[in-house]
């Protein structure tokens, strides 16, 4: 015996179909275009572009200090990440592309696309929506402790890690948090360690990116300054980057394949989704 479905049914069941091959497939199955705004080379993505890489990702790194603006084209480009640099949200007039990475970050919001911003990323995105980004008391360096928050226990980017979990800390600055953005993550030195705006913009205050490349690149570079802030530094780094930051590294890939998730799901929406 055959069944006949009507026009209508076979029509939402071929749109559904469409809607699951976009959704469900391997994150690499769609190439996506991801630009990253390198402020600083001593900042560089590090396992966030291992992680793009590992989902088959397309992205761009833009370096700013071979540059003074920002791309013409950034608009054609659908999900934003903004790393760190040790200049500070508020120093545009000493670094001009500072105010054009807020605008963009405005003008991703508007569109609904997505952004992940990182220590100085995260403040650039409390600053473009008017909070301030203040000097704190005493430098937060090295693997801090972390936890989770109500709000973040049950958010696509954290609900899986665990409850406290370590990441490399580096910033001298601390931001307040902009009226429509919920506190995901905290710490004793910092409260305000991961946020998320709406359903697509986050921001860490952490460095996820961090691995042993980058971690010597920072002792090469800042050894002193490092080592004013820990005088013991230099003995923990062995066990640091054997233990903690193999930890942070997966951590790490996680969060990354998650927020792709959520970029294939704007992608499958396109800017039509409420923000």
């Amino acid at each position: 015996m055959s069944t006949i479905f009507p026009p209508f049914f076979i029509v939402f069941i071929f749109n559904k179909t469409i809607f699951q091959m976009i959704f469900t497939c391997r994150i690499g199955g769609i190439s996506m275009s991801i630009l990253i705004i390198q402020p600083e080379d001593l900042a560089p993505a590090g396992e966030i572009t291992t992680a793009l890489k590992m989902a088959g990702e397309h992205y761009t790194v833009f370096r700013m200090e071979e540059n003074t603006i920002l791309p013409k084209e950034i608009n054609k480009y659908e999900a934003l990440i903004i790393m760190g640099g040790s200049m500070g949200a508020y120093d545009d007039s000493d670094f001009p592309f500072l105010t054009e990475i807020k605008s963009a970050i405005l003008n991703f919001y508007r569109s609904n696309k997505p952004i992940l911003g990182i220590c100085l990323g995260a403040q650039l995105i409390c600053s473009a929506y008017k909070k301030a980004v203040r000097k704190m008391e005493k430098p937060e360096f090295g693997m801090m402790k972390l936890r989770k928050t109500e709000e973040g226990k049950s958010d696509p980017l954290f609900r899986n890690l665990p409850d406290t979990f370590s990441f490399m800390e580096w910033h001298e600055d601390y931001f307040e948090l902009p009226e429509k953005a919920v506190r995901l993550a905290t710490g004793s030195n910092c409260k305000n360690q991961a946020f998320r705006i709406g359903d697509y913009i986050y921001g860490f205050q952490f460095h996820p990116e961090v691995n042993k490349t980058i971690l010597e690149s920072w002792v090469k570079e800042k050894k002193n300054w490092i080592l004013q802030q820990d005088s013991n530094f230099m003995e923990k780094m062995d066990g640091l980057v054997k233990v903690e930051l193999s930890s942070s590294k997966r951590y790490c890939h996680q969060i990354i394949y998650e927020w792709l998730k959520l970029v294939q799901e704007r992608r499958a929406y396109g800017s039509s989704k409420p923000l």
